[in-house]
């Protein structure tokens, strides 16, 4: 069976390449669909290959001499070590591609996708790059010697003292990142980014965003990866010995190598239903997390980066969430009582059902929340934003609303009953059907 298996991969490759080789004769081509076909060392020199689909194809080692790929989807292709020399690549899709060694002498690459695409040690010399977009991409050793890259896009873009530029161009300047052993690179966004076999020894990466960063064969011998956010990154192979982990976080789609347990070192497993009551995550970075129904009470997540972090049913009663960022987070149903929220920037999250009973969300910004059904009795709002909250059937029986921005807030539906203004006075309002209409609180 396993034979059949190979003897098929085998003729299907074949086919490709017949049909390719076909396509410098054969216009029907056009836009066909080549998606993960296997081409390594394929003699594809001059070939028309305009606006075809080639996701994910291997062509390693391909002979792409003045090829035409113009528009062509080449996302998470593999072209390590492929000539590409005068090839047209313009307005070409190669996200995340690999072009590891790859050779683009000459090449027009002229407003041609390239976000975090690997071109460590890529040879660009005199390439079109104007208007490319190569945010996030690894330019490590690369050689863009007189290349034209005017309007590039290059912010969190990598490269190290090997990488040639033309004369004057600065990449700090543009918004690349300078890596390499021993550097200072605190809450560096390297996220998504293919740094593998790279030399970080030393390096300070702390609470640095290394979400499914590719890390594979990377040196990180006595690295510093307190407080890094390491969700779905790639370490296998990696070398870590003597590196710092506390407060590092991962989830169960990082990959180490075996037998490896950072637990044991100091970092913390990410997961819905986990227990961590108590921990101190303060200042991490955990945006993006999958949380949901966890035990966090009485945990320490001040300043914590919690964007669009899910955290469903979770339990969050007394924790420390001063200045944390949970701009779109999902906080349906969570206890947040007696939790402290000083200045903590909520908007556009959703609050549906929470229990924020004596919570402390003085100064915090609640700007585009939902907050439909939340019980928010006895809680301090104190100077805080709730301008645009949908308030429908919440209850803010005593709350401290001094201060708060209320422009453009219903409050029809809501229990205002001793509800604090900034008066000092606390205001009763009958309700038979709990309505209450907002102008009427500014005027008490």
């Amino acid at each position: 069976m396993a034979n059949q298996r190979r003897d098929k991969s085998t003729n299907e490759n074949c086919h490709w390449q017949t049909a390719i080789g076909a396509s410098l004769l054969n216009p029907s081509l056009k836009e066909t669909d080549l998606r993960g076909a296997y081409l390594r060392g394929a003699y594809l020199r001059k070939a028309e290959l305009r606006k075809l689909n080639l996701r994910e194809v291997c062509l390693s080692f391909a002979d792409l001499i003045e090829a035409n790929l113009s528009e062509t989807c080449l996302t998470l292709a593999n072209l390590s070590e492929a000539c590409l020399n005068l090839s047209n690549l313009r307005k070409a899709v190669l996200n995340q591609a690999n072009l590891f060694k790859a050779n683009l002498v000459g090449a027009d690459l002229t407003q041609a996708d390239l976000r975090r695409a690997n071109l460590c040690k890529a040879n660009l010399v005199g390439a079109s790059l104007e208007e490319a977009n190569l945010r996030g991409a690894n330019l490590c050793g690369t050689d863009l010697s007189s290349s034209d890259l005017r309007g590039v896009n290059l912010q969190n873009a990598i490269y190290n003292l090997a990488t040639r530029c033309p004369e004057g161009f600065d990449l700090a300047k543009a918004g690349a990142y300078l890596i390499g052993p021993n550097m200072l690179l605190p809450q560096i966004n390297l996220s998504g980014i293919d740094l593998s076999g790279t030399d970080l020894r030393g390096t300070d990466l702390r609470r640095a965003n290394l979400r499914e960063t590719n890390l594979s064969n990377v040196n990180l011998v006595a690295a510093n990866l307190s407080g890094v956010n390491l969700s779905g990154a790639n370490l296998t192979g990696a070398d870590l010995r003597e590196v710092i982990w506390k407060k590092a976080v991962y989830n169960l789609q990082t990959r180490f190598s075996e037998d490896f347990n950072p637990i044991k070192l100091g970092a913390y497993l990410i997961v819905p239903n986990v227990s961590l009551a108590g921990i101190n995550l303060s200042d991490v970075d955990l945006s993006g997390a999958d949380l949901r129904d966890a035990d966090l009470s009485l945990a320490n997540l001040t300043g914590v980066e919690m964007r669009s972090v899910d955290l469903c049913r979770a339990n969050l009663r007394k924790t420390r969430l001063e200045t944390a960022k949970l701009q779109d987070a999902d906080l349906k149903a969570v206890d947040l009582t007696k939790a402290n929220l000083k200045q903590a920037n909520l908007s556009n999250a959703d609050l549906r059902e929470a229990n924020l009973t004596k919570a402390n969300l003085q100064g915090a910004n609640l700007t585009g929340a939902d907050l439909r059904g939340a019980d928010l009795t006895g809680a301090c709002l104190n100077q805080a934003n709730l301008s645009n909250v949908d308030l429908r059937n919440v209850d803010l029986t005593r709350a401290d609303l001094q201060g708060a921005n209320l422009s453009g807030t219903d409050f029809c539906q809501v229990d205002c009953t001793g509800v604090i203004l900034d008066r000092g006075s606390p205001i009763a309002i009958p309700h038979p059907d709990k309505e209450f209409a907002g102008h009427h609180l500014s005027k008490q």
